[in-house]
């Protein structure tokens, strides 16, 4: 089952445990400048769940007119840094580009920057995991935490502090995630 995007959640006036800071740092981001290399999250979540592997992406694009152009990329796993706090029998995972979709990240970003130099271009960027119970699965109030990164140097910055996944995905999205795969 594919969870929501992370950014869909800043459009939700309900989403209380968004950070409000770091979601006006994002929104001041330009998606044209931003270091593709440089972005890194870190998902932490309750006992009871794990990212499905492969299936946290980086989507990034723009339409001008009829044109549009659209990259999709599978962030690798890292390293968590020092620091991050995980409740008990809780995990944490660190995501990044790769070289490679970082490079093309910056080749599509120079294409629309072209965009809109010839005119108006609107640009996206989200992020987005897949998740997959283990054991019973998470609790009904289960809370999780996504750290961002966007300058190499920067420090990581709460964008969802102990959210409760039922209010972060709806209730019914969270009891139906599947198990993973080889858990019993």
């Amino acid at each position: 089952m594919r969870l929501p995007s992370l950014f869909a959640c800043l459009a939700l006036s309900a989403c209380a445990s968004v950070v409000p800071s770091t979601a006006a740092r994002l929104a001041a981001t330009d998606p044209l400048t931003a270091d593709p290399g440089a972005i890194a999250l870190v998902v932490v979540l309750p006992p009871g769940l794990s990212v499905t592997p492969g299936s946290a992406v980086l989507e990034f694009g723009a339409t001008r007119g009829t044109k549009s152009r659209k990259g999709r990329y599978v962030l690798a796993e890292e390293p968590v840094p020092v620091g991050v706090v995980v409740q008990r029998d809780g995990s944490a995972q660190g995501y990044t580009l790769t070289d490679a979709d970082a490079e093309s990240m910056r080749a599509l970003q120079a294409e629309i920057a072209g965009w809109k130099r010839e005119g108006a271009a609107q640009g996206s960027l989200s992020l987005g995991i897949g998740g997959c119970a283990v054991g019973d699965g998470p609790a009904p109030d289960a809370v999780g935490s996504v750290l961002i990164r966007m300058a190499e140097d920067g420090p990581f910055l709460p964008l969802i502090r102990e959210g409760k996944l039922a209010d972060l995905l709806g209730a019914e999205v969270l009891a139906a995630i599947e198990p993973c795969k080889g858990a019993e």
